[in-house]
């Protein structure tokens, strides 16, 4: 059998990294252009609430951080993953922050490069919209310009150097970019050719839209692996059944007889739909509690029957 088939493109889920100074509105960038992706829009903050500010504006669910380890950012990511169509990550830099202050040498280095991959692995494997802000170093340059009184001089300018992340971060997302502080995205980085290049003023609906119609062309993708495992847990919890009836059905539906494998992840999706169907089959329902049951003085009260 070969090692290669045809390539296919699938559908996607966005992967988005806005960098930028303070100041140039990466926050509600995020939020414009999130909420056009999709209705539930969650936001992990590690800004001190700031995205809060524009509650007043966009629907959202906020989890705010206060411990930057890279797991407690893990944690609200896969969470998020289950209920909501777009996350925002705001911000990402600092768990890089987090990184930095723990790496005092090399050895530290080699504890913390694991956590940063499962961070990113973590992102990237999220089943919904990602979109990740960084800030970026500040430097101040001299421009000409024009004063008050419409005459020519040199203006000090406030601009974004590189993110504030570990090296080639960027480089992860499926579209990377800078903000300036008038609020211009540029694209540095695109698998979306018609983004190639692109600067685009104020990136909201319009921006999103373009985005869509890039994520959703293609074929379907495969079902992930936490999609048929819930599927499974969530029929094994109405039927009654145990993991151990599952993992049984398992080999003997299927022929899997190494434990390892004898979970849903392993099975293709037409195969989880018949091992839906078979705990549907074999479990019993868990009995439904009795609503407002009466009162043993109320059951005293009930005439007896009639005998003949």
């Amino acid at each position: 059998m070969s090692l290669f088939t045809p390539a296919v493109k699938h559908q996607l889920q966005l992967r988005l990294a806005i960098a930028g100074p303070s100041g140039s509105g990466k926050t509600y960038t995020a939020l414009n252009v999130g909420s056009a992706l999709g209705q539930r829009v969650a936001v992990i903050d590690s800004e001190k609430g700031s995205a809060k500010r524009y509650a007043d504006l966009f629907q959202f669910d906020t989890c705010e951080l206060s411990d930057y380890h890279p797991n407690k950012y893990i944690e609200a990511i896969l969470e998020a993953g289950q209920y909501y169509d777009v996350l925002i990550v705001d911000s990402l830099t600092h768990a890089w922050f987090w990184e930095l202050d723990q790496a005092d040498s090399f050895f530290d280095w080699k504890k913390i490069r694991p956590l940063e991959r499962k961070l990113v692995d973590a992102m990237l494997g999220v089943p919904c919209h990602l979109i990740a802000t960084m800030r970026t170093k500040t430097e101040w340059l001299v421009e000409d310009g024009e004063n008050k009184s419409g005459k020519r001089s040199k203006q000090p300018v406030k601009v974004g150097t590189s993110p504030i992340q570990a090296s080639g971060l960027e480089y992860e997302f499926d579209i990377a970019g800078e903000i300036d502080l008038l609020h211009n995205y540029r694209i540095s980085k695109t698998r979306c050719h018609l983004l190639d290049n692109q600067i685009i003023a104020s990136p909201g609906k319009e921006f999103a839209e373009t985005l869509l119609g890039w994520l959703g062309s293609g074929i379907e993708p495969p079902e992930s692996s936490v999609s048929k495992c819930n599927r499974v847990k969530e029929a094994r919890e109405v039927a009654n059944i145990s993991t151990e009836q599952v993992r049984s059905l398992i080999r003997q539906q299927f022929g899997v007889s190494d434990l390892q494998q004898q979970t849903p992840k392993f099975l293709t999706s037409e195969q989880c739909d018949q091992l839906v169907l078979l705990i549907r089959q074999q479990g019993s329902p868990v009995p439904q509690p009795v609503a407002n049951p009466p009162s043993l003085d109320d059951a005293l009260a009930q005439p007896l029957p009639q005998t003949a």
